[in-house]
């Protein structure tokens, strides 16, 4: 009885070492062989920590959009009464009602942003959430609203372009991930690479600073940067360094003419430097390191949403200056390849 229990413990250590030998390399087994299953084996290594990267993904992406689904009951609401009292004038920057709990949860939170109508299938809105102001442009990439690790960070205004109780810079610069596997954040401002059509659907970006309601801007450019000189063959546009206009280092003139060379997009859009622009900007996935850039002006009693929008029009290909690294890839041309890619 002993010797039939030594015999089937034996058989099954037998079989145990088949199975290893089989999948793995041993003494014995040929170069090519040894090369086959380490090659299997690798491939189960890649198989598991992709099912790990895009269960945790699944995961991000719940909790993200929860998070945000907690902050939106705190949106501001679409026309607010704007608080009057009799020692108030036309200059003074009263904070609004509808800032002030969020304040009470985030002291860095400077406005909030809006697309309107341009949502999902269930209505939910791609771009609607607080904006927050770091000491540094590094604070938020990774940090939620409640100061929290979250992988799409938050949408954040340039924290030079101090926005407070006594100003705001001419033009507002905000930026937020292009987080494709999610489709958060700034992701789907990407799809105004897909032509005129879309962009006479969604012109109009609303951006209330925690002193204003109902401020309305209206798109007039888009185009691709780059990051790095050397991505341009020594050529850099610093968009987001033109906060307010000058004489001097910040010239109007010369801001615009970088942008319309640049633009993807031609209209009837009266510009000047007394007015109020907003710039938005997130990754390109296109290229390594290159930015997508939305740029819009506040809307003026004089400006015709309606006729605006009728004279939207992509530029010629020839008309549109691309920087070198994107031409290396994809020619002197717009490419749109979906917010996902």
């Amino acid at each position: 009885m002993q010797n039939a229990k030594k015999t089937l413990k034996r058989k099954k250590d037998n079989i145990f070492i088949k199975i290893l030998k089989y999948f793995f390399p041993h003494k014995g087994c040929g170069i090519s062989e040894g090369v086959r299953k380490i090659m299997f084996l690798a491939s189960i290594g890649v198989f598991v920590f992709l099912s790990g990267e895009l269960s945790s993904n699944i995961k991000t992406a719940k909790e993200e959009k929860q998070n945000l689904e907690d902050i939106r009951q705190y949106a501001p609401p679409s026309t607010p009464a704007k608080p009057k009292t009799e020692e108030t004038n036309s200059d003074q920057r009263i904070l609004q009602e509808w800032a002030k709990p969020l304040l009470k949860k985030n002291e860095d939170l400077v406005g909030w942003i809006t697309i309107p109508n341009f949502a999902d299938d269930t209505g939910s809105l791609y771009v609607d959430e607080p904006v927050v102001q770091g000491y540094d442009n590094n604070e938020y990439l990774r940090l939620n609203f409640d100061k929290e690790y979250f992988y799409s960070g938050s949408i954040y205004a340039d924290c030079h372009a101090v926005i407070d109780d006594e100003k705001q810079p001419q033009n507002m610069v905000i930026y937020g991930h292009n987080v494709r596997n999610l489709g958060i954040k700034f992701t789907h401002l990407t799809e105004y690479k897909s032509g005129a059509d879309f962009l006479r659907k969604y012109p109009i970006v609303e951006f209330n600073t925690i002193y204003e309601h109902n401020q309305k801007y209206i798109i007039f450019g888009a185009f691709v940067s780059t990051v790095y000189h050397e991505q341009d063959n020594g050529n850099l546009f610093q968009y987001n360094n033109y906060l307010n206009f000058d004489d001097t280092e910040c010239q109007f003139s010369e801001w615009i003419n970088e942008i319309q060379k640049r633009n993807w997009y031609d209209s009837d859009i009266e510009l000047t430097e007394n007015d109020q622009y907003l710039t938005l900007s997130t990754c390109t996935n296109e290229a390594k390191d290159l930015r997508w850039v939305i740029m819009a002006k506040k809307l003026t009693d004089k400006d015709d949403v309606e006729a605006i929008k009728k004279s939207y029009v992509m530029k010629p290909d020839s008309d549109i200056y691309f920087p070198d690294e994107w031409i290396e890839k994809w020619g002197n041309h717009p490419v749109w390849m979906g917010w996902a890619y």
